[in-house]
């Protein structure tokens, strides 16, 4: 979606929602709590039914539930029993992210051209605490390879990717800054040029982050003030093409430097303080790619998992890693992995490969380290992968087509 490049003071409306009504569901299913609010009929995030989470559920997002019709859910799953514990009915391209401790769940999905609601999910009770207008969230156009919103490690600030176009061969793309205490929109935002539909490499707090441009092929390091405006945006090139890529990117708490996986599969290294970069820890795997996907580390930082398409194609290769003039966020709906390779992050060689009995197209790690859930869109499953064993065990059914999850702490 692109928006009007209207001023983003005028794009940004946050509003408080009355909760009049929490009601019980049928015996036997989960606790519903809907909220009959006030708001403009075109808001279209509605919690339908609720039970409330447990450590170790997942939130699931499916663009395109099996309904059919326009919009899609978020779905509450026990993984345990297989059960779906509750549901959010979204509109168009949406996106969710939630609070380190569980409690907030914030969902995004298109109201109309250049407008998406914002909606503030209380996840114990269920229920809309707020919920207002984004004016030009750079949103998905069909399955989201990762989310372009995030919750800073303090819990302070969520960061949402605005598209504003200047022409429609040239984007300007921005950060907005949502004060989750306050409830308000930060008056400052951060300017990312021509990034594309980037992603965070790492956010331990809302005053500092570092950032991933796919379309310009740069990281960015970036701190703001209490009100988000700028004190530092550094921008650094990264040392190979474009359509090489970044397929993940890991910075672990308290290091010098960020390892980036190439698409193709090398590793390098790049020190924060310096800006510079070493030589290859691990040389390109073609003809192996690796898709640009929300692919997992554990709970410890010391293993990553990378999804692997093995069937490459020379003439698709740049569909992966976004030439200009293509869609900001294109990655075909084909482009699904078919094994993981796990790497230890400390010497960046293999130490297992796990293949499964489905394609995918994301994933994540359980709380325990102990399970990965693998997203299979094509399939409307989630596959269940025992890290130990390095096997599938089990395939949950969730859906139409579950692309991206997060895990409840």
């Amino acid at each position: 979606m692109k928006a009007n490049p209207l001023a983003l003071a005028s794009c940004l409306l946050f509003v408080s929602v009355e909760l009049c009504s929490v009601g019980r569901a049928q015996a036997g299913g989960p606790s519903s709590a809907r909220a009959e609010t006030n708001a403009p009929e075109h808001w279209n995030i509605q919690v339908e039914n609720w039970a409330a989470p447990q450590p170790g559920w997942l939130y699931v997002l499916d663009p395109k539930p099996e309904a059919g019709g326009p919009g899609g859910r978020v779905w509450l799953v026990d993984p345990e029993t297989a059960k779906v514990m509750g549901s959010i009915r979204t509109g168009d391209g949406a996106d969710f992210a939630l609070s380190p401790d569980g409690s907030r769940l914030y969902v995004a999905s298109v109201t109309n051209e250049d407008s998406s609601e914002l909606a503030v999910i209380d996840t114990a009770q269920g229920v809309v605490l707020k919920s207002g207008a984004v004016g030009g969230r750079a949103a998905p156009n069909d399955l989201p390879p990762f989310s372009t919103m995030a919750v800073s490690g303090d819990g302070l600030a969520l960061r949402i990717l605005i598209d504003t176009p200047k022409s429609e061969d040239a984007d300007s793309f921005l950060l907005a800054t949502f004060d989750t205490r306050a409830g308000e929109f930060l008056p400052g935002v951060v300017h990312l040029g021509n990034c594309g539909p980037g992603r965070f490499i790492s956010y331990p707090a809302a005053d500092h982050f570092d950032f991933l441009c796919p379309r310009t092929n740069r990281v960015r390091l970036i701190s703001v003030d209490g009100d988000s405006r700028e004190l530092n945006n550094v921008d650094v090139k990264l040392p190979w093409e474009r359509r090489d890529g970044v397929a993940e990117a890991i910075e672990a708490p308290g290091s010098e430097g960020i390892d980036i996986v190439r698409g193709d599969g090398g590793v390098v290294e790049m020190n924060v303080a310096s800006q510079q970069f070493s030589d290859a820890l691990t040389h390109a795997g073609l003809p192996n790619r690796i898709p640009p996907a929300a692919w997992p580390t554990s709970r410890d930082g010391s293993r990553v998992y990378l999804g692997y398409q093995s069937e490459y194609e020379r003439h698709s290769d740049n569909r992966f890693y976004l030439d200009y003039g293509r869609s900001p966020n294109l990655r075909p709906t084909s482009s699904m992995a078919r094994e993981f390779h796990v790497l230890d992050t400390h010497t960046w060689k293999r130490v297992g490969t796990i293949k499964t009995k489905m394609s995918f197209w994301s994933a994540v790690t359980g709380n325990d380290g102990k399970v990965l859930y693998a997203m299979a869109p094509q399939k409307h499953s989630i596959l269940v992968i025992d890290t130990e064993k390095m096997r599938q065990v089990r395939v949950l059914k969730v859906g139409g087509a579950p692309a991206l999850a997060l895990v409840a702490p």
